[in-house]
């Protein structure tokens, strides 16, 4: 693929020698000839690590005369990275890149405006040195370019035909629209760029290729540079333009463009735009890449815009139809027709041997990747996600991780045959492979320089490795994408990462078959830190499922369930989101305990003794959908449920439940382990938290009649790691069970909330007479006519509009009615639910109003019964007898009225 061909030779003197000296030069090298030949054999060419390394001697140095710093700046205030004003002067431009946070779009742009600056003469070699450089815009001969050797396989043929008939039908209904489902390490996008080049480019319509990150628009623009000797006519120019922060701003995207790939950040910040490129005219294909993540925001409203007019191509890419933490496949078939066009799975190329079957291995590192974090480390992931390169650099110096990596390779070496690891940073693949080395391991590191003062051009290490020369190449990040080495048997992730993009471009590079030149099984191996707080970075393996799937589940992966502590399991990240929503419910103060959940169910996978499991937080009001769904499964056998429709079980057995709800996400796990093996859930009680449950404790307390030096002694015995973790200090637990007493005391003014139970088998005893007898919608609009007058209120009264008021799909105990208030939206919107049990013909209408007045109250003045919420509560006409009726409803039916 295109590539500068990079020297130092450009770059000043006082540059060089900065550099060369940060690198470690030797002390005897005196000549600028001498030190631009050390940092060449250090640095062949600089890369986004290099400049994070070296961003201050590059501010001091180079930067400040090089003429093209305006245009870093701005691409940066473009990405929207920077203090984002703008400035007028060289000493402007220069302060704007010094405030800039170092992060991977400012390295990114610097390192591409270096090698820019050091490119010798735009050539284009036969070999890449191992990473990619694609120009931000083109213009392409096709005639000029070199045909590509690759044979696609039958499935990507099969794509190709489908996509055609689906292609001739839109000429008809003026609607192109559907997924190509395609698993990792399958050629995604050389199949859908080698089509759309024959099919659309070649009938002179253009295409908008839209993807989320720089990896993905590179890897997309590359295969269109490469294959664009397959554009007819062959003396025709074809324009391709990659639109992002580090490449072209989405100004200069041109009406003649024949390609434009572009990140969806850069198109949402200028709709202007995107609605002109759209509306110029109807010979518009728009791609969208990792199509699951096309139900956010920024896609759906592109798509929305596209859909508005007529005719429109629409196709979405996807490994995996199902976004990654919940489930959205309704949501996103919607965006895209309902309509798969072609679909292989990742067992059909195993089978097929296109793939090698994973072999997943996981090692517990026991290190405690959180220990010595700082204010500023914490600050710095709350406002990015991600660690900071201070809190990276720790965990890559931590020797006994570093030894545990190191030993366990060692310890299976034979089976694992060519290796690939995958380092946190430069210094981590130095320190690696100088450790492998000393075991007599033949091993070496590609990275954007070379730290520990060796030789090493990546392009000859990468061949060596790919020749069987070396066992274990380490490597940054520079593999991800862009590198062919079929041989590759196991790839190690010794990075943490929350990134679904990223897992799949490291384990994808081992997943070739033996049609594909690779081998029949790859070991992705994952070392896994101890994560208390942000545990989202403990198991990369969870962002990928589908391939967990289809893999052989091996050694040293989880902790026996019969030993499982559930505080380590379950994530505080849950607890703390729990625990703001409840706080944020009108319904009464709500102690953060209450997040806590009850117990927790073990899915595994259908082979015990390999120790694999997944924990479900459970919360006890839950139970019974939990129950219910399981019951149902009991009686249906495994072949009969589609894994594919799994979202059913969500709205028939959890639509009642209160908040907190179970995830979409679980509820699919536990259907579609089912599915695969009919296995079903273990519950396990969450005994701790029953023992120190401030409101266990006071009823202990209160039927026990502890004498006051029992009573403290039961306190300080129940204030165990748990309650430690809720509460800070003794005293605190002890407010809290002393409130509980008063609410054990006088339950009337308790306010702690009350979670309603869904009835799936009521008895006959415990329903009204049977409607449906009242129309919800036309009620609530008598309501807010009523409820204007008693406000005062001239004009309309705020409310969410129809159907944001349902009846429960069946009866419920706990409440007559909830208004679920969202701290951020206006006064009057919200979701309110009312008990099915009032929906009978022995409810009057005048009951039902003034319930829903009662719930609107809450959204209204977004609180709970305060005195001013039932100073106009007593407002509604008729307040006394619709109160006496459902009072009388609760001493027979068990309903709480709040």
């Amino acid at each position: 693929m295109p590539a500068y061909r990079f020297s130092w030779e450009a770059f000043d003197e006082d540059t060089v020698r900065s550099l060369a000296g940060a690198l470690g030069c030797p002390a005897g090298t005196n000549t600028l000839e001498e030190c631009r030949a050390y940092l060449g054999s250090r640095v062949p060419r600089p890369r986004p690590e290099f400049v994070r390394d070296c961003k201050e001697i590059l501010l001091r140095t180079w930067l400040p005369q090089y003429a093209g710093l305006k245009g870093i700046v701005d691409q940066l205030i473009e990405a929207g990275v920077g203090p984002m004003r703008v400035p007028n002067s060289a000493r402007g431009y220069l302060e704007y890149v010094k405030k800039t946070r170092n992060t991977k779009t400012l390295q990114t742009v610097i390192s591409r405006a270096m090698a820019r600056f050091g490119d010798q003469d735009r050539r284009q070699p036969e070999d890449d040195d191992g990473g990619e450089f694609v120009k931000g815009f083109s213009i392409l001969k096709p005639r000029e370019q070199r045909v590509d050797g690759r044979k696609p396989h039958e499935y990507q043929e099969e794509a190709w035909q489908r996509l055609d008939k689906e292609f001739a039908l839109s000429q008809s209904i003026h609607t192109f629209e559907g997924l190509l489902v395609m698993p990792t390490g399958s050629g995604k996008t050389y199949t859908a760029v080698t089509w759309l080049l024959k099919n659309v480019i070649n009938q002179r319509m253009r295409v908008l290729w839209l993807a989320h990150t720089h990896e993905l628009l590179t890897q997309a623009a590359a295969e269109f540079q490469a294959l664009c000797g397959m554009v007819r006519p062959l003396d025709k120019l074809v324009r391709i333009r990659v639109v992002s922060s580090v490449y072209c701003a989405a100004t200069q995207i041109d009406p003649a463009d024949d390609v434009v790939v572009a990140s969806i950040a850069s198109l949402a910040r200028r709709p202007d735009i995107t609605e002109n490129w759209l509306r110029a005219d109807s010979k518009r294909f728009v791609v969208i890449d990792e199509a699951h993540r096309a139900p956010a925001k920024s896609y759906k409203d592109l798509i929305e815009r596209l859909k508005k007019r007529k005719p429109y191509h629409l196709l979405g890419i996807t490994a995996t139809p199902t976004r990654t933490l919940e489930i959205e496949r309704p949501v996103l078939t919607g965006l895209f027709g309902g309509k798969t066009i072609s679909q292989v799975t990742i067992r059909t190329l195993i089978e097929e041997n296109v793939l090698a079957r994973p072999h997943l291995v996981t090692v517990k590192t026991d290190a405690d990747v959180e220990q010595g974090v700082t204010r500023d480390e914490l600050r710095y992931y709350e406002r990015f996600g991600e660690p900071s390169e201070t809190w990276l650099d720790r965990i890559a110096h931590m020797s006994n991780r570093n030894e545990v990596i190191v030993g366990h390779y060692l310890d299976h070496r034979e089976r694992y045959g060519p290796t690939l690891i995958f380092a946190i940073n430069v210094l981590h693949a130095a320190l690696l492979t100088e450790r492998l080395k000393q075991a007599g391991v033949s091993a070496e590191y590609v990275a954007s320089y070379r730290p520990d003062n060796t030789q090493g051009l990546p392009s000859e290490i990468i061949d060596g490795f790919r020749e069987g020369r070396l066992d274990v190449l380490v490597n940054v990040q520079m593999m991800t994408e862009g590198v062919d080495v079929p041989a590759i048997q196991t790839v190690m992730l010794t990075r943490p990462t929350s990134s679904e993009i990223l897992v799949r471009q490291m384990i994808g590079r081992a997943l070739r078959g033996k049609k594909m030149g690779g081998t029949d099984k790859a070991y992705l191996v994952s070392f896994e830190d101890h994560w208390k707080q942000f545990r989202d970075w403990e198991s990369p393996f969870d962002l990928v499922p589908d391939i967990v799937k289809e893999s052989v589940l091996e050694g040293g992966i989880k902790t026996p369930p019969e030993v499982i502590d559930i505080s380590e399991v379950i994530p505080w990240s849950l607890i703390r989101e729990v625990a703001g929503v409840l706080a944020s419910q009108p319904t009464g103060e709500v102690g953060v305990f209450e997040a806590i959940p009850h117990g927790w169910y073990i899915l595994g996978n259908g082979n015990d003794h390999e120790g694999t499991s997944k924990i479900v937080p459970v919360y006890e009001h839950q139970r019974v959908c939990w129950e219910a769904l399981i019951d149902h499964l009991k009686d249906q056998r495994p072949g009969t449920v589609d894994m594919d429709r799994s979202d059913f079980g969500y709205e028939e057995f959890f639509s009642d439940c209160d908040y907190p709800w179970p995830s979409k996400h679980d509820v699919a796990l536990v259907i579609n382990q089912f599915a695969a093996g009919g296995t079903f859930p273990e519950y396990r009680d969450f005994e701790e938290r029953r023992q120190c449950d401030p409101h266990q404790v006071a009823r202990e307390i209160r039927d026990g009649a502890f004498p006051p030096p029992d009573t403290k002694r039961l306190i300080e015995e129940r204030y165990t790691d748990l309650a430690r973790a809720i509460y800070s200090d003794l005293r605190a637990y002890r407010r809290a069970i002393d409130d509980a007493i008063y609410d054990l005391d006088y339950p009337e003014e308790s306010k702690r909330p009350k979670r309603a139970i869904p009835v799936f088998q009521p008895r006959s005893d415990e329903q009204l007479t049977p409607g449906p007898a009242h129309d919800l919608d036309n009620l609530m609009r008598d309501m807010l006519n009523e409820g204007k007058r008693i406000l005062g209120l001239a004009g309309e009264l705020p409310y969410s509009g129809q159907g944001c008021v349902t009846w429960t799909r069946r009866l419920v105990k706990g409440w007559y009615g909830i208004a679920y208030v969202e701290p951020t939206e206006p006064q009057g919107f919200g979701i309110i639910k009312i008990n099915r049990l009032l929906d009978s013909p022995d409810v009057t209408a005048d009951t039902l109003r003034f319930l829903l007045w009662h719930e609107y109250l809450h959204l209204y003045l977004k609180q709970a019964h305060t005195a001013a919420f039932r100073e106009w509560e007593r407002k509604w006409l008729g307040v006394v007898d619709a109160e006496r009726f459902l009072d009388n409803l609760n001493e027979r039916f068990g309903v709480q009225y709040w």
